[in-house]
């Protein structure tokens, strides 16, 4: 009797676990746990009812699967009677998954996942958050060996991740599933600023694609200007730049000056060149 209840226990600890089964549907799990009743296999046939509670959680379906494992309780409990003096057969069933990790590409793709159970069994459900089955889809192949995995092109610049539960018996395996972000991009327009040596103000537009967020709710940030430089940042996409002038006496008055104004999203890294110079340096150049 003890054994029987650590039984149901893990049974029921495994249903729980278990947010959304894409391979069955709750009809299916029900049709399936009536046949295994009636074959005798009252374990599965309660894993089955409990899994299709887990897909349809209405209270018409609830009751007429509890109705069902109320009739297998008594059946076994009957069985387990009728032969308490009969040798006791136990069976070890194990599940393997080929991997437990599985990574992704922002453009998404498909990746097969070999399933070995013992004995071999067709037999086992795997399942995904359903809050991530718009992107992650989960099918079996015909003779139960594999699991296919297909994950959508990725939207984002930023990684996501899901996990996979396979279960079979009272067996679970779990796989991690990362998918990449697509890379993000910022650009600047003009990204080569030039001032006269009276200096000036020059406003620069932004544009960046990333969904992680900075300072200001900005998708992008300062990472970086020189120390001669001023940048304020106004709006989500533009930056103004002022420079002060130079005076004529100043050591860099003639040879002019330049530096590098970085932002920065994510990995990504946008360089604005600052020049302030007099006007006519070129000129004096090729004079010479």
């Amino acid at each position: 009797m003890n054994r029987f209840l650590k039984i149901l226990t893990v049974i029921l600890l495994m249903t729980l676990t278990t947010v959304h089964t894409y391979a069955q549907s709750a009809s299916d799990a029900y049709n399936k746990g009536v046949a295994l009743m009636n074959k005798g296999d009252y374990q599965g046939a309660i894993a089955s009812f409990k899994a299709s509670m887990a897909i349809n959680k209405s209270a018409a379906n609830v009751k007429k699967c509890n109705a069902q494992i109320s009739k297998c309780n008594r059946l076994a409990k009957k069985k387990t009677t009728d032969r308490k003096d009969e040798p006791k057969k136990t069976t070890q069933k194990t599940l393997v998954v080929s991997a437990k990790n599985v990574g992704f590409e922002a453009a998404g793709g498909e990746r097969i996942i070999g399933v070995l159970t013992q004995p071999e069994s067709n037999d086992w459900i795997a399942n995904v958050a359903s809050e991530h089955e718009s992107w992650c889809k989960l099918s079996k192949s015909m003779n139960g060996k594999e699991l296919q995995i297909e994950c959508l092109p990725s939207n984002s610049t930023i990684s996501r991740y899901t996990g996979i539960t396979v279960i079979y018996d009272q067996e679970t395996q779990f796989i991690q599933l990362t998918q990449k972000g697509k890379d993000a991009e910022i650009t600047a327009h003009p990204n080569d600023v030039k001032f006269k040596l009276k200096g000036g103000t020059e406003k620069v537009a932004i544009s960046c694609n990333s969904d992680t967020l900075y300072a200001d709710n900005k998708n992008w940030q300062l990472s970086k200007r020189p120390d001669w430089c001023e940048v304020y940042v106004g709006s989500s996409n533009e930056i103004t730049v002022k420079v002060k002038e130079v005076k004529k006496g100043d050591p860099i008055y003639e040879s002019g000056r330049s530096g590098d104004i970085i932002l920065k999203s994510q990995n990504q890294e946008c360089i604005i060149r600052v020049d302030q110079r007099k006007r006519n340096i070129i000129n004096s150049i090729l004079k010479h």
